[in-house]
């Protein structure tokens, strides 16, 4: 198990954290702080106001990893986040004996406070965590690579022969005008086809592609600016149709909708990584990828794990529901705007009814 596990593991376990540490934790100063002495791995803070600089290691079983870590706690007491601040050490009880001991003599030498936790215990609590964030009802994450739409205004394309005809019922040869090109493959198509049924814009009946309300309304408020372009999937959406997609997203209808579900998993990612890594490439870490992958429940590689979180970032920020911050690294950082936190909110009481459906009691009526 990497430290980057080890530290993603603890953070979301305060509770665990606090208790290796023997420190009352009141809240996160920080994680990943770089200085001009160092990376500090996290910085923790008590009721008291008493800030904990942590250098986090898993086993340290070679004389490397042991200078490595005594030199960067020693750099790290060039740093104060405020008067009262303790360094401590935070290693895997795991590491061989002999090490142990010289950890416990650099600590008394130092003034460094000397902490353990089970690595193995901590591959379990990986387990749970990743579980118990999911909060998996049964919702069926479909592999992205399978719809490849990158923007919720694509929708203009394949609603605009509705308002084109001044029809509310289109024949698959009409819908398909759009979309017809010189080898003739269907499979843009499908892909325009399935983001309007997951938004319940219209049904298919017998061939027949007819507009539901919802869908009736999207069209009213396409922008005008779709006759100024060739490109029709270039327009946005207007503030009318944002609206009406939220209301569509949040009235409690999963079953099959797969976008409305990655919007729901990409918000819950955003909780779960505190938006610090939407990757910028597709080699991007593969202890994130793994986190991810167990938040999922996928195996998806690099590349179709980038392009999902991506994609997925797209249709939250059409949606206002996320902002971006970019950087020079790898990776960008993501929030949630109060939107994003109401529709969130959202989410999570609509599928913690429906859990508690699921799991209804009847044997009180015995």
């Amino acid at each position: 198990m990497t430290e980057f596990l080890v530290q993603w593991t603890l953070m979301n376990n305060l509770h665990k954290l606090g208790q290796a540490l023997k420190f009352d934790i009141a809240k996160i100063i920080g994680q990943e702080i770089t200085t001009d002495f160092g990376r500090i791995d996290f910085v923790l803070c008590n009721s008291q106001n008493r800030h904990l600089i942590v250098e986090l290691e898993t086993e340290l079983n070679n004389k490397s990893k042991l200078d490595y870590c005594f030199n960067q706690t020693l750099n790290y007491k060039s740093i104060k986040f405020s008067n009262s601040t303790d360094y401590c050490i935070l290693y895997a009880e795991e590491t061989i004996q002999n090490n142990k001991r010289k950890i416990e003599k650099f600590g008394a030498d130092n003034g460094i406070l000397i902490h353990t936790y089970s690595l193995e215990k901590t591959k379990g609590l990986y387990s749970d965590t990743v579980a118990r964030l999911s909060l998996n009802v049964g919702l069926a994450l479909p592999n992205p690579k399978n719809y490849t739409i990158c923007f919720l205004r694509w929708l203009n394309k394949i609603m605009k022969p509705f308002l084109d005809l001044s029809k509310t019922e289109l024949t698959t040869t009409e819908i398909f005008g759009p979309f017809i090109n010189k080898s003739g493959s269907r499979t843009n198509f499908n892909c325009h086809e399935r983001i309007a049924l997951d938004f319940e814009l219209f049904r298919i009946n017998r061939s027949k592609y007819v507009l539901t309300d919802y869908g009736k309304i999207f069209v009213q408020n396409i922008s005008p600016y779709v006759y100024n372009t060739s490109n029709v999937s270039s327009i946005n959406l207007t503030n009318e149709q944002k609206r009406l997609l939220l209301k569509v997203l949040t009235n409690g209808n999963w079953e099959d909708k797969i976008h409305k579900v990655y919007i729901y998993w990409f918000l819950r990612f955003i909780e779960v990584t505190n938006g610090a890594w939407l990757p910028r490439t597709h080699n991007f870490s593969k202890d994130k990828i793994d986190i991810a992958n167990g938040l999922f429940n996928v195996s998806y590689k690099g590349r179709t794990m980038c392009e999902f979180l991506n994609w997925c970032f797209n249709y939250c920020s059409e949606l206002g529901l996320v902002e971006r911050i970019k950087s020079t690294t790898d990776y960008d950082q993501v929030f949630l705007t109060p939107l994003g936190v109401d529709i969130n909110n959202i989410f999570s009481i609509d599928l913690t009814l429906k859990k508690s459906r699921m799991n209804l009691g009847f044997k009180y009526l015995d």
